[in-house]
C-alpha cells in the first residue's frame, strides 16, 4: 500500500474549506427563505406564488461497500421558486463491525416535479472519515471525493415528504467507493413555528 501522508492534509483542508462555504451558504438561505415565503400568498409557500420552505429530515439504509447500516440527517433547501433545484447538505454514520464511519455531503439536485416531488438527480462533494486499509490500528483519515445521487421524492405538497435514495461516492485515494441505499422522511421547517 502506498503512503498517502503527503497529499491528504492539503486535499482535506481544501475540501473542508469548500464544505464550510457550502454549509454557510445553506445556513444563510435557511435564515432568509422561511420569512420570505410567508410574506406573499399562503404560509409555507404551497400556493406556487411564494418560495417553498426548506425541510429537515432523517434517513436510514445500507452501505453495500462498507457492509453496514447507515443513519443520517439532511436539510433540503429549494434554490428556485418552483423547487426544481435543491441544495441538500447531509451527514451520516455507517455502523461497521467495531467501527463507525462518518460521511458529510453537500449536493445540488434537480427535482423533476419541483415542489411536488418526483425523480431527483444530482451530485456534489463528500467527506468520509474512517480507517482506510486492512490494519485496524491505523489512524482515522478524512478523504474527500465526489458523488452522484438519484432518488424519488414523494408527498411534496404536504407536511410529510418521503424519499428513496441511491448514493455512490467516489473517494480520492481509497480502495473502495461507498454505495448506499436509504429511505428517508422530511418535514418543512414551518412545523416548528416558521409559518
Amino acid at each position: 500500500m502506498r503512503s498517502r501522508r503527503g497529499r491528504t492534509p492539503r486535499l482535506v483542508h481544501g475540501a473542508v474549506a469548500m464544505a464550510a462555504k457550502w454549509a454557510a451558504s445553506a445556513a444563510l438561505l435557511l435564515l432568509l427563505l422561511p420569512g420570505g415565503s410567508t410574506a406573499q400568498g399562503v404560509p409555507g409557500g404551497q400556493d406556487g406564488s411564494s418560495w417553498p420552505l426548506p425541510s429537515v429530515g432523517a434517513h436510514f439504509g445500507y452501505d453495500q461497500a462498507a457492509s453496514g447500516e447507515v443513519v443520517g440527517v439532511q436539510i433540503r433547501v429549494p434554490v428556485l421558486r418552483g423547487g426544481q433545484i435543491e441544495l441538500m447538505p447531509s451527514a451520516s454514520v455507517t455502523f461497521v463491525t467495531r467501527l463507525r464511519e462518518y460521511q458529510y455531503n453537500v449536493d445540488a439536485v434537480w427535482v423533476s416535479g419541483g415542489r411536488e416531488g418526483g425523480l431527483y438527480l444530482g451530485g456534489g462533494l463528500a467527506l468520509r472519515n474512517s480507517i482506510f486499509g486492512s490494519d485496524p490500528t491505523s489512524p482515522r483519515e478524512t478523504l474527500a471525493g465526489f458523488q452522484g445521487v438519484a432518488g424519488l421524492k414523494a408527498g411534496g405538497g404536504g407536511t410529510l415528504v418521503t424519499q428513496v435514495e441511491f448514493r455512490w461516492v467516489f473517494l480520492s485515494e481509497a480502495s473502495y467507493d461507498p454505495r448506499s441505499f436509504s429511505l428517508g422522511v422530511n418535514f418543512p421547517l414551518s412545523l416548528w413555528g416558521g409559518g
